[in-house]
């Protein structure tokens, strides 16, 4: 199984590395998600939960690190009231998305609420089935969701914004030096025993940047990473993502309808909106201040941030603080809802 696992994140990242080497926009995000997609609807799918994708994260995460500066916790704090007004606009849609998401469908209303929230996917999708939600149902939704906004966003942003600025004259750096290597080790099991300790929704990758902007800042000098060891990551990234969009997802989603395209839909317009607000309350253009608000999961827009050259480490707390505040008013937002169900 194993083999079968490590081949087809091989396919991803070759595919990833030819749409980038061809100039894609994040091609090693997209090009490696479209191959997901494919083994997973046309082939087989895996399960890469766990574990596997937790390094992943922390492979991203350390990169992002990498990159962070001090001013960052100057930056946050400005973009902190910012943050909480178009939370709480992305809360409203969310439960306005599940409360037409019932009458269009014949979901129970548990179901139709953890479809439409804004979290984490994996923390929903766990804790759906622990209210009698159908977590199938859910765990359809939120793969749909965030599938469409990593391979709509990257792709859009990249086509309008380009790829970012690089430096033509630099010459690659084939191989990452044993310093490089010994860096990233560190960091990734560093993360990972951090949160099996202490867990909290996206805590790997807040664990990992952490740790990346430590040793790189003060500890150890690691000089300029290979640009492919953060492609790998977004393949990684891509390929994980992707290959959960396999065919029970979609026969899951045609069994709701076309309601389910209405409610994506709704989601997408909605995101375009509340990232203009973000855009009209912060100096940040419009295409970061998408990639900060849009719920599609802190781990996809960081490594699509990194791959635009998009300030990846404020995309990542923001979509951290994002995440976390959501998990603290979601109990409350529950027992609402239950009490307006029963």
């Amino acid at each position: 199984m194993w083999i079968h696992k490590l081949l087809f994140l091989t396919v991803g990242l070759f595919v990833g590395g030819i749409f980038s080497l061809l100039g894609v926009p994040a091609g090693w995000l997209l090009g490696a998600l479209l191959t997901g997609i494919f083994f997973g609807i046309f082939i087989r799918d895996y399960d890469f939960t766990g574990w596997p994708f937790q390094m992943v994260l922390a492979l991203v995460g350390a990169n992002i690190g990498i990159l962070m500066e001090r001013g960052l916790f100057q930056q946050l704090v400005q973009y902190l009231l910012p943050l909480l007004i178009t939370l709480l606009f992305t809360l409203l849609a969310g439960l306005s998305f599940g409360i037409l998401l019932s009458r269009w469908t014949d979901l129970d209303q548990r179901t139709a609420f953890f479809c439409t929230i804004p979290g984490g996917a994996s923390e929903v999708i766990a804790l759906s089935r622990e209210y009698g939600a159908d977590q199938r149902i859910v765990a359809a939704f939120h793969t749909a969701r965030i599938t469409m906004f990593v391979l709509m966003i990257p792709f859009g942003i990249g086509m309008i914004y380009g790829q970012g600025s690089t430096d033509p004259s630099a010459i690659p750096q084939l191989l990452p030096t044993g310093v490089q290597v010994s860096f990233f080790v560190i960091v990734i099991l560093g993360a990972y025993l951090l949160n099996r300790f202490i867990n909290f929704p996206g805590g790997i990758l807040i664990y990992s940047i952490a740790l990346g902007f430590i040793l790189s800042e003060f500890i150890i000098h690691i000089g300029e990473v290979p640009g492919y060891i953060s492609g790998i990551g977004q393949g990684l990234i891509g390929a994980m993502v992707g290959i959960r969009f396999e065919r029970s997802t979609l026969v899951r989603l045609k069994s709701i309808g076309t309601a389910s395209v209405k409610i994506l839909g709704l989601y997408l317009l909605g995101s375009l909106v509340i990232a203009g607000i973000f855009f009209l309350l912060t100096p940040l253009s419009y295409f970061t201040s998408l990639l900060s608000t849009v719920p599609a999961g802190a781990a996809e827009m960081a490594s699509t941030a990194f791959a635009l050259q998009m300030e990846p480490t404020l995309v990542a707390s923001l979509h951290i603080i994002r995440v976390v505040s959501i998990f603290l008013v979601l109990p409350f937002l529950l027992k609402w809802w239950i009490n307006r169900t029963e």
